[in-house]
């Protein structure tokens, strides 16, 4: 494959900010980064037009956006439009998730995945299980009458699809530990969420790598009871957070920040509604509405967000008050390292992934290269 160059850009590799770089690319590896100045370029050169380069964002929880949505939706052509409204929101590579259902349409899921024959080059890297085997009593907008327990014939069901399966969240409350280990010895990382567990119950547990939307659908902290929050705090597994100023307070987040350090990273949980104008959508059945940048049923109850990737990092920024590299990292090489992914993707550098999110001084996203394909926006 021949050589290309992106040049007249500052390139963030995951630590600092490095003025007037090229970058090197061959197929979908980043084959070289080094100062323009010292670079021999090959033929094919694209102008950054003095763009920050920085790892393509991962969003690890994402239900829908673009007006779509996977659980009322299950079809290749839904993750079409998930992939393209992501691009165009920085986002290169995602795990689509699937919330709580009856068995069949989660198999379905799983199977209209597994027919994909190059996900990767789409920026899927496996589904995200929310559900079915969470708590009733910390269900937000999952459907109650389809919430089960994991049973062994379905988590071996779910280990013999590893392979399209990258994270499971659960209740680890309802959930024998002979299940968990079913999972995690496939490489599925277990992640607790929507749980009314106690401190006690997640700590009986093991392999519980992750935890789903710091906060939400889960026990808060407290003095005598620290919950699944004071668990997450204690332990310190890697943790999706949504940075929307409405799941959580930006003061939370700052909290969660300085405890959990590079083990905390942003989700959007997005829902048909991201990257569009939607005021109502159908979450899974539900009709539910969006008022002031709330998705949410006609009772109150949030109902997924309708945040982008990128409006996450200018969150994170000017309410939150990290640095502009922190709040890259937590959206690309933060993910990268709670999916264990870190050697390939999250960086800007030599031997990784050609995931590159090129992004203007006021963080326009003006193109971005997923795997390689570049798609503009200037």
């Amino acid at each position: 494959m021949p050589l290309r160059a992106i040049t007249n850009v500052d390139v963030f590799d995951g630590n600092n900010i490095i003025s007037n770089q090229a970058i090197i690319l061959q197929g979908d590896e980043i084959i070289d980064v080094l100062p323009l100045d010292q670079a021999t370029l090959p033929d094919v050169v694209i102008d950054g037009k003095g763009a920050l380069a920085t790892a393509g964002f991962i969003d690890i929880q994402i239900n829908g956006c673009g007006g779509v949505l996977l659980n009322t939706d299950i079809r290749k052509a839904t993750l079409d439009t998930m992939n393209t409204t992501n691009l165009r929101h920085g986002t290169t590579q995602y795990l689509p998730t699937f919330i709580t259902s009856p068995e069949a349409p989660m198999k379905a899921v799983v199977d209209m995945v597994a027919g994909i024959a190059n996900p990767t080059a789409e920026g899927i890297l496996g589904l995200h299980l929310e559900g079915p085997f969470i708590s009733k009593a910390k269900k937000g907008a999952h459907q109650e009458d389809c919430i089960r327990k994991l049973d062994e014939v379905t988590a071996h069901y779910l280990a013999d699809n590893a392979a399209h399966i990258s994270v499971i969240t659960l209740a680890p409350e309802n959930t024998s530990q002979q299940v968990i280990d079913i999972l995690t010895s496939a490489g599925i990382t277990v992640s607790l969420g929507h749980t009314n567990s106690t401190y006690d119950e997640c700590a009986e547990k093991k392999g519980l790598t992750m935890a789903t939307h710091l906060y939400n659908a889960m026990t808060p902290l407290g003095s005598r009871e620290p919950g699944t929050v004071g668990y997450i705090f204690d332990q310190k597994p890697h943790a999706g957070i949504i940075v929307d100023g409405i799941h959580s307070s930006y003061a939370s987040v700052r909290i969660a920040h300085q405890q959990l350090g590079e083990k905390l990273f942003m989700v959007t949980d997005a829902v048909n509604p991201a990257g569009t104008d939607m005021t109502e959508y159908d979450m899974a059945g539900t009709k539910a509405y969006v008022t002031d940048g709330k998705c949410h049923y006609a009772d109150g109850t949030i109902a997924g967000a309708a945040i982008t990737m990128i409006e996450g990092v200018k969150n994170l920024i000017k309410h939150v008050g990290v640095s502009k590299e922190e709040a890259l990292r937590l959206a690309s090489l933060y993910p990268a390292k709670a999916l264990g992914l870190d050697d390939n993707y999250g960086r800007i550098a030599k031997g990784y992934k050609a995931n590159i999110t090129l992004l203007s001084d006021d963080l326009a996203v003006t193109s971005v290269f997923q795997m390689g394909t570049e798609h503009n926006y200037s």
